[in-house]
Protein backbone atom coordinates (compact mmCIF):
# COMPACT_ATOMS: atom_id res chain seq x y z
CA UNK A 1 0.00 0.00 0.00
CA UNK A 2 1.58 3.55 -0.86
CA UNK A 3 0.80 6.18 1.95
CA UNK A 4 2.21 9.17 -0.67
CA UNK A 5 2.03 9.52 -4.60
CA UNK A 6 6.04 9.39 -5.75
CA UNK A 7 5.85 13.06 -5.57
CA UNK A 8 5.71 15.98 -2.99
CA UNK A 9 3.98 18.39 -3.35
CA UNK A 10 3.11 22.54 -1.64
CA UNK A 11 0.43 24.02 -1.31
CA UNK A 12 1.74 28.07 -1.35
CA UNK A 13 -1.61 30.55 -2.26
CA UNK A 14 -3.49 27.29 -2.46
CA UNK A 15 -1.69 26.46 -5.73
CA UNK A 16 -0.45 22.65 -5.82
CA UNK A 17 2.59 22.30 -7.22
CA UNK A 18 5.20 19.27 -7.89
CA UNK A 19 8.86 19.74 -5.66
CA UNK A 20 10.42 16.99 -6.66
CA UNK A 21 9.83 13.12 -7.75
CA UNK A 22 8.26 11.58 -10.81
CA UNK A 23 4.79 10.43 -10.53
CA UNK A 24 4.69 6.56 -10.45
CA UNK A 25 8.33 6.00 -10.96
CA UNK A 26 10.00 4.14 -7.59
CA UNK A 27 13.70 4.51 -7.46
CA UNK A 28 16.48 6.44 -5.29
CA UNK A 29 17.69 8.86 -7.93
CA UNK A 30 19.41 12.05 -6.81
CA UNK A 31 19.93 15.49 -8.74
CA UNK A 32 17.19 18.06 -10.04
CA UNK A 33 14.54 17.50 -8.11
CA UNK A 34 12.83 17.23 -11.43
CA UNK A 35 14.44 13.92 -12.47
CA UNK A 36 14.87 12.63 -8.66
CA UNK A 37 12.80 9.50 -7.74
CA UNK A 38 11.63 8.26 -4.42
CA UNK A 39 10.56 5.37 -2.53
CA UNK A 40 7.39 5.63 -1.01
CA UNK A 41 8.12 9.43 0.98
CA UNK A 42 6.64 9.13 3.93
CA UNK A 43 7.23 11.38 5.90
CA UNK A 44 8.81 15.14 5.68
CA UNK A 45 10.06 17.80 7.50
CA UNK A 46 11.73 21.65 7.46
CA UNK A 47 14.30 23.14 8.53
CA UNK A 48 14.71 26.93 9.49
CA UNK A 49 16.76 27.31 6.20
CA UNK A 50 13.98 25.83 3.93
CA UNK A 51 15.68 22.55 3.41
CA UNK A 52 13.26 19.62 2.97
CA UNK A 53 13.66 16.18 4.65
CA UNK A 54 11.87 13.25 3.33
CA UNK A 55 11.34 9.95 5.35
CA UNK A 56 11.87 7.91 2.17
CA UNK A 57 10.14 4.35 3.74
CA UNK A 58 11.02 1.72 1.71
CA UNK A 59 14.29 3.30 0.41
CA UNK A 60 15.20 3.10 4.23
CA UNK A 61 17.08 6.35 3.55
CA UNK A 62 16.12 10.16 4.65
CA UNK A 63 16.50 12.13 1.75
CA UNK A 64 17.34 16.24 1.67
CA UNK A 65 15.64 18.58 -0.84
CA UNK A 66 17.42 22.02 -0.80
CA UNK A 67 15.19 25.57 -1.79
CA UNK A 68 17.26 25.37 -5.21
CA UNK A 69 15.68 22.09 -5.99
CA UNK A 70 18.36 19.42 -5.49
CA UNK A 71 17.71 16.28 -3.96
CA UNK A 72 20.76 14.36 -2.18
CA UNK A 73 20.51 11.33 0.20
CA UNK A 74 21.17 12.79 3.70
CA UNK A 75 21.32 9.63 5.84
CA UNK A 76 21.10 5.81 5.47
CA UNK A 77 22.53 3.38 3.58
CA UNK A 78 19.48 2.20 1.20
CA UNK A 79 18.72 -1.02 2.71
CA UNK A 80 17.47 -2.05 6.00
CA UNK A 81 19.48 -1.69 9.32
CA UNK A 82 19.79 -0.05 12.37
CA UNK A 83 23.82 1.15 12.47
CA UNK A 84 24.37 4.76 13.54
CA UNK A 85 26.89 6.51 11.96
CA UNK A 86 27.78 9.16 9.50
CA UNK A 87 25.41 9.96 6.26
CA UNK A 88 25.03 6.53 4.35
CA UNK A 89 27.14 4.68 6.37
CA UNK A 90 24.14 4.87 8.64
CA UNK A 91 21.24 2.83 8.41
CA UNK A 92 17.32 2.83 9.05
CA UNK A 93 14.57 0.45 8.69
CA UNK A 94 11.42 1.80 7.15
CA UNK A 95 11.71 5.79 8.56
CA UNK A 96 7.84 6.97 8.76
CA UNK A 97 8.32 10.12 10.09
CA UNK A 98 11.01 13.34 10.62
CA UNK A 99 10.75 16.13 12.43
CA UNK A 100 13.29 19.33 12.59
CA UNK A 101 14.07 21.37 15.50
CA UNK A 102 15.78 25.04 15.04
CA UNK A 103 19.29 24.02 15.39
CA UNK A 104 19.60 22.00 12.48
CA UNK A 105 19.23 18.73 13.63
CA UNK A 106 16.35 16.50 12.42
CA UNK A 107 14.51 13.44 13.98
CA UNK A 108 13.51 10.51 12.51
CA UNK A 109 10.38 7.76 13.51
CA UNK A 110 12.69 4.76 12.45
CA UNK A 111 9.29 2.87 12.61
CA UNK A 112 10.67 -0.31 11.89
CA UNK A 113 13.65 -0.44 14.49
CA UNK A 114 11.44 0.64 17.30
CA UNK A 115 14.08 3.76 17.94
CA UNK A 116 13.87 7.41 17.45
CA UNK A 117 17.22 8.49 15.71
CA UNK A 118 19.00 11.73 15.50
CA UNK A 119 20.71 13.52 12.21
CA UNK A 120 22.94 16.40 12.81
CA UNK A 121 23.26 18.93 10.79
CA UNK A 122 26.45 17.69 9.26
CA UNK A 123 24.56 14.15 9.21
CA UNK A 124 25.36 12.27 11.83
CA UNK A 125 22.95 9.42 12.67
CA UNK A 126 22.62 8.54 16.72
CA UNK A 127 20.21 6.42 18.47
CA UNK A 128 18.01 8.79 21.11
CA UNK A 129 16.04 6.06 22.16
CA UNK A 130 14.82 2.48 22.04
CA UNK A 131 16.49 -0.96 22.18
CA UNK A 132 15.29 -2.07 18.81
CA UNK A 133 12.93 -4.50 20.24
CA UNK A 134 9.16 -4.07 20.19
CA UNK A 135 7.51 -3.09 23.64
CA UNK A 136 5.99 -0.64 25.85
CA UNK A 137 9.16 -0.23 28.74
CA UNK A 138 9.32 3.48 30.26
CA UNK A 139 12.16 4.80 31.43
CA UNK A 140 15.95 5.59 30.62
CA UNK A 141 16.08 5.89 26.82
CA UNK A 142 18.65 3.57 26.42
CA UNK A 143 16.92 0.70 28.32
CA UNK A 144 13.16 1.77 26.77
CA UNK A 145 11.21 0.50 24.13
CA UNK A 146 8.76 1.75 21.47
CA UNK A 147 5.99 -0.07 19.75
CA UNK A 148 6.03 0.79 16.14
CA UNK A 149 6.70 4.79 15.98
CA UNK A 150 5.09 6.08 13.33
CA UNK A 151 4.59 10.34 14.46
CA UNK A 152 7.40 12.24 15.84
CA UNK A 153 7.52 16.43 16.85
CA UNK A 154 9.87 17.73 18.50
CA UNK A 155 10.02 21.27 20.76
CA UNK A 156 12.05 24.36 18.94
CA UNK A 157 15.51 23.40 21.00
CA UNK A 158 15.32 19.95 20.33
CA UNK A 159 15.04 18.85 24.43
CA UNK A 160 11.65 17.64 24.18
CA UNK A 161 10.69 14.89 21.92
CA UNK A 162 6.71 13.67 21.35
CA UNK A 163 5.96 10.57 19.95
CA UNK A 164 3.04 8.63 18.34
CA UNK A 165 3.59 5.06 19.20
CA UNK A 166 1.04 3.38 17.35
CA UNK A 167 0.66 -0.25 17.53
CA UNK A 168 0.71 0.20 21.66
CA UNK A 169 -2.21 3.35 21.17
CA UNK A 170 -0.16 5.75 22.90
CA UNK A 171 1.90 9.03 22.88
CA UNK A 172 5.24 8.98 24.19
CA UNK A 173 7.56 11.44 25.67
CA UNK A 174 11.27 11.77 26.08
CA UNK A 175 12.75 14.60 28.01
CA UNK A 176 15.87 15.03 29.78
CA UNK A 177 16.78 11.25 28.29
CA UNK A 178 13.72 9.47 30.26
CA UNK A 179 10.83 7.77 28.13
CA UNK A 180 7.33 8.45 29.77
CA UNK A 181 3.77 7.47 28.71
CA UNK A 182 1.94 11.20 28.84
CA UNK A 183 -1.45 9.68 27.36
CA UNK A 184 -3.40 6.25 26.13
CA UNK A 185 -3.75 3.49 27.97
CA UNK A 186 -1.11 0.71 26.66
CA UNK A 187 -2.44 -2.20 24.17
CA UNK A 188 -6.08 -0.79 24.67
CA UNK A 189 -7.39 0.94 21.71
CA UNK A 190 -10.50 3.12 21.96
CA UNK A 191 -12.02 6.83 22.02
CA UNK A 192 -11.96 8.52 25.01
CA UNK A 193 -11.16 11.74 26.32
CA UNK A 194 -9.54 12.58 29.32
CA UNK A 195 -6.29 12.73 31.69
CA UNK A 196 -3.36 11.17 30.47
CA UNK A 197 -3.24 7.39 30.66
CA UNK A 198 -6.80 7.16 31.23
CA UNK A 199 -7.80 8.58 27.11
CA UNK A 200 -7.43 6.22 24.96
CA UNK A 201 -6.58 6.30 21.09
CA UNK A 202 -6.82 4.31 18.34
CA UNK A 203 -3.74 3.74 16.08
CA UNK A 204 -2.47 7.16 16.58
CA UNK A 205 -0.68 8.06 13.51
CA UNK A 206 1.14 11.34 12.95
CA UNK A 207 1.95 14.54 15.76
CA UNK A 208 2.78 18.50 15.31
CA UNK A 209 2.85 20.63 18.17
CA UNK A 210 0.54 23.88 18.30
CA UNK A 211 1.88 27.58 18.51
CA UNK A 212 1.85 26.65 22.60
CA UNK A 213 3.21 23.44 22.77
CA UNK A 214 0.45 21.39 22.28
CA UNK A 215 0.35 18.28 20.58
CA UNK A 216 -1.77 17.45 17.52
CA UNK A 217 -2.79 13.72 17.16
CA UNK A 218 -4.15 12.61 14.38
CA UNK A 219 -5.86 9.74 15.36
CA UNK A 220 -6.41 7.48 12.45
CA UNK A 221 -9.00 4.55 13.34
CA UNK A 222 -10.89 7.71 15.72
CA UNK A 223 -11.38 9.56 12.43
CA UNK A 224 -10.66 12.12 15.11
CA UNK A 225 -7.87 14.94 15.61
CA UNK A 226 -7.13 15.36 19.17
CA UNK A 227 -5.03 17.74 21.34
CA UNK A 228 -3.05 16.38 23.94
CA UNK A 229 -1.48 19.15 26.63
CA UNK A 230 2.53 19.02 28.40
CA UNK A 231 0.39 17.80 31.14
CA UNK A 232 -1.29 14.95 29.19
CA UNK A 233 -4.58 16.58 29.47
CA UNK A 234 -6.68 14.93 26.30
CA UNK A 235 -9.32 16.31 24.05
CA UNK A 236 -10.90 15.75 21.14
CA UNK A 237 -10.81 19.07 18.95
CA UNK A 238 -12.47 17.61 15.15
CA UNK A 239 -13.94 14.74 14.25
CA UNK A 240 -17.51 13.46 15.49
CA UNK A 241 -16.05 10.03 15.28
CA UNK A 242 -17.73 8.46 12.04
CA UNK A 243 -16.09 8.05 8.74
CA UNK A 244 -17.20 10.81 5.99
CA UNK A 245 -15.67 13.73 4.45
CA UNK A 246 -18.49 16.08 5.99
CA UNK A 247 -17.23 19.89 6.88
CA UNK A 248 -18.83 22.19 8.92
CA UNK A 249 -18.05 23.19 12.49
CA UNK A 250 -15.14 21.25 13.79
CA UNK A 251 -17.16 17.96 16.65
CA UNK A 252 -19.70 17.34 14.15
CA UNK A 253 -16.75 17.07 10.69
CA UNK A 254 -16.14 14.00 9.51
CA UNK A 255 -12.65 12.23 8.62
CA UNK A 256 -11.91 8.68 6.38
CA UNK A 257 -8.19 8.04 8.20
CA UNK A 258 -6.23 11.26 9.00
CA UNK A 259 -2.72 10.65 8.37
CA UNK A 260 -0.98 13.90 8.25
CA UNK A 261 -1.03 16.72 10.52
CA UNK A 262 0.93 20.09 11.07
CA UNK A 263 0.11 23.34 12.31
CA UNK A 264 0.88 26.64 10.55
CA UNK A 265 1.63 30.45 11.57
CA UNK A 266 -2.00 31.17 12.07
CA UNK A 267 -2.27 28.58 14.53
CA UNK A 268 -4.68 26.67 11.86
CA UNK A 269 -4.46 22.85 11.70
CA UNK A 270 -3.90 20.79 8.17
CA UNK A 271 -4.97 17.68 7.90
CA UNK A 272 -4.19 15.05 5.64
CA UNK A 273 -7.19 13.20 5.24
CA UNK A 274 -5.51 9.80 3.47
CA UNK A 275 -9.00 7.58 2.10
CA UNK A 276 -10.59 11.06 1.44
CA UNK A 277 -7.59 12.31 -0.55
CA UNK A 278 -7.91 15.48 0.36
CA UNK A 279 -5.76 18.34 2.81
CA UNK A 280 -8.76 19.79 5.01
CA UNK A 281 -8.69 22.86 7.31
CA UNK A 282 -9.02 23.14 10.96
CA UNK A 283 -9.75 26.89 11.67
CA UNK A 284 -11.74 29.16 14.09
CA UNK A 285 -13.59 25.54 14.77
CA UNK A 286 -14.61 24.95 11.41
CA UNK A 287 -13.26 22.09 9.18
CA UNK A 288 -13.30 23.00 5.65
CA UNK A 289 -11.18 21.56 2.15
CA UNK A 290 -8.28 22.91 1.60
CA UNK A 291 -6.89 21.20 -1.17
CA UNK A 292 -7.52 18.62 -3.28
CA UNK A 293 -11.06 16.95 -4.67
CA UNK A 294 -12.81 14.54 -2.28
CA UNK A 295 -13.03 10.55 -3.22
CA UNK A 296 -10.69 11.76 -6.39
CA UNK A 297 -7.38 9.92 -6.02
CA UNK A 298 -4.11 11.37 -8.29
CA UNK A 299 -1.34 13.85 -8.85
CA UNK A 300 -2.63 16.86 -10.60
CA UNK A 301 -1.17 20.25 -10.19
CA UNK A 302 -2.83 23.75 -10.07
CA UNK A 303 -5.32 25.99 -8.33
CA UNK A 304 -5.75 23.82 -5.10
CA UNK A 305 -9.48 22.87 -4.91
CA UNK A 306 -8.81 21.38 -8.67
CA UNK A 307 -5.33 19.68 -7.75
CA UNK A 308 -5.35 15.68 -6.59
CA UNK A 309 -3.61 13.87 -3.89
CA UNK A 310 -3.41 10.32 -3.54
CA UNK A 311 -3.02 9.75 0.26
CA UNK A 312 -1.33 12.29 2.22
CA UNK A 313 0.74 10.86 4.49
CA UNK A 314 2.74 13.82 6.08
CA UNK A 315 2.32 17.27 6.29
CA UNK A 316 4.88 20.24 7.72
CA UNK A 317 4.49 24.32 7.24
CA UNK A 318 7.37 25.43 6.04
CA UNK A 319 8.70 28.80 7.20
CA UNK A 320 11.10 29.54 4.99
CA UNK A 321 8.44 30.28 2.36
CA UNK A 322 5.19 29.96 4.30
CA UNK A 323 4.28 26.99 2.20
CA UNK A 324 2.53 23.62 3.45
Amino acid sequence: VLFLTFLFTYSTAQTVSTVAGITGVVGSANGPAASSTFNNPHGVACDPQGNVYIANRYGHTIRKITPSGIVSTFAGAGSAGATDGQGTAASFNEPWAVACDTLGNVYVADTKNYKIRKITSTGLVTTVAGTGTFGVTNGPSNTAQFGFPSGIAVSKNGNIIYVADRMTHTIRKIDAGTVTTIAGIVFSPGDADGAGITAQFDHPYSLSLDLTGNVIVADEYNNKIKRVTPSGQVTTIAGNGTMGSNNGTALSASFNAPWGVCVDSNGDILIGDANNFTVRKLSSGVVSVYAGQDGIPGSVNGPALQSTFNGVSALWHNRFDNAI
